[in-house]
């Protein structure tokens, strides 16, 4: 009998049903989202793992549940991540990088990709680049006030923040650090609301294979002796504490460092702002209660993940929440879903700068969590704590614009005035 495999096309004999046949999850319309929020709040009752049938991307099973969700990212040797990361790179054999870039790649291969990686995240490192992230936060947020308050705050913080976080921790020209970060914004087909999937699609693909292009001819350009000390260097170079990396390894894993430690804590500062204006009174109980900042941050990332959805593979026949999952089947597991559970989350939809615990997975859980957090920490504290002492309230002012994406929860365009302090 013919199984479900990431062709999306499941056996007739498996008589396997959508709850939602007429909702595409996949569906990068960003006018969507709210509807999808509300779906999935309506689902996680009765479905908290469910066939989503082919739609506008192959069929796929769909974990939107709390406990269901952890279990696919804690058992790595059920739940493949060598296909791809999202649906739209998700394929039937294993990805290219696979065996070379930690986040496509499984233990027990990925343990020594991730030693190599998280070398760069340890917590003295982390600890280094802190003052030097602060004082950036602090003269960006400066600039903004002078500059009468008003601003797009996309363009004036959520993206110069983590570029120059990324500049320090990759240790990247100056000078090329625009350029950088404005390609890992269209590796994960993401961009404003206008856009096609075909559009993203091509973006994302040029994008790609121009950062491929730059890290590879960094690296070449220090092995003729010219450049600095940049992160794709020691990635190469290794220590007496961990292996260096081959060539192939280093630049794809200085790539995946760059996307990542710019594109998701963007998202995460977009979110952060929009809960601020969505909530206004938060705004003013932060500034009584600054102590309660880094718990304020730890709820942003909670109530508005910034990654919609992971994809995996299934390695063997396994049963998850009652339902049968084949060997080959594709599964996405959905965070924002698993993050909003009311039976983990009391009062999921509530932006609570109280909430104790918060045991959140916005940046995911088990071999593949980000080893970026700590960094991604320093910055949101950094911009939420300045923005308290700078300013006395934010206000909308315009329309908001949610990022074109199917995998990144974040906003293209973000309008504030913020009310300085005296």
């Amino acid at each position: 009998m013919s199984v479900p495999t990431t062709n999306g096309s499941p056996s007739e004999a498996l008589h396997l049903t959508d709850p939602i046949p007429a909702v595409d999850l996949a569906d990068p319309d960003p006018a969507r989202s709210a509807a999808f929020d509300q779906i999935l709040t309506d689902l996680r009752p009765e479905h908290p793992v469910f066939w989503h049938g082919r739609k506008s991307r192959p069929g796929f099973w769909a974990v939107i549940g709390y406990a269901e969700t952890m279990q696919v990212y804690r058992d790595a040797a059920t739940f493949s991540a060598t296909h791809g990361m999202t649906i739209d790179s998700l394929r039937a054999d294993q990805d290219p990088a696979s065996g070379m870039m930690v986040e496509v790649t499984d233990p027990p291969e990925h343990r020594r990709l991730r030693r190599s990686v998280g070398a760069f995240f340890a917590d003295g490192v982390v600890t280094g680049l802190t003052p030097a992230i602060d004082e950036y936060v602090r003269k960006s947020l400066i600039e903004v006030r002078d500059r009468g308050g008003t601003v797009d705050f996309v363009e004036a913080v959520a993206a110069r923040v983590p570029t120059h976080a990324a500049g320090l921790l990759l240790g990247l020209p100056l000078e090329d650090l625009e350029w950088v970060t404005s390609r890992t914004a269209q590796v994960f087909l993401s961009g404003p609301g206008t856009g096609t999937r075909g559009d993203l699609r091509e973006a994302a693909e040029q994008a790609n294979g121009e950062l491929l292009g730059y890290f590879a001819k960094l690296l070449r350009s220090k092995r003729r002796g010219a450049g600095g000390d940049s992160l794709v260097h020691r990635l190469a170079a290794g220590t007496a504490n961990r292996d260096g990396l081959t060539t192939g390894e280093a630049v794809l894993n200085a790539l995946n460092l760059a996307i990542g430690g710019t594109t998701t804590t963007r998202s995460v500062l977009t979110n952060l702002m929009h809960g601020l204006l969505q909530f206004p009174d938060v705004f003013q109980a932060l500034r009584d209660e600054p102590s309660a900042v880094p718990s304020a941050v730890e709820e942003a990332v909670r109530w508005a993940n910034p990654v919609r959805h992971l994809a995996r593979v299934a390695t063997r026949d396994v049963e998850l929440a009652g339902r049968n999952i084949r060997a080959g089947d594709p599964v996405l597991v959905w965070p924002r879903s698993a993050n909003r559970d009311e039976t983990v989350f009391a009062l999921p939809h509530r932006f609570d700068i109280h909430r104790r615990p918060n045991p959140h997975i916005g940046f995911a859980a088990g071999p593949h969590s980000c080893p970026g957090t700590g960094l991604a920490r320093v910055q949101l504290r950094a911009v939420l704590g300045h923005m308290l002492e700078i300013f006395t309230g934010a206000e909308p002012a315009g329309q908001a614009e949610l990022l074109r994406s199917n995998f990144l929860h974040g906003y293209a365009h973000l309008p504030v005035r913020f009310t300085p302090a005296s």
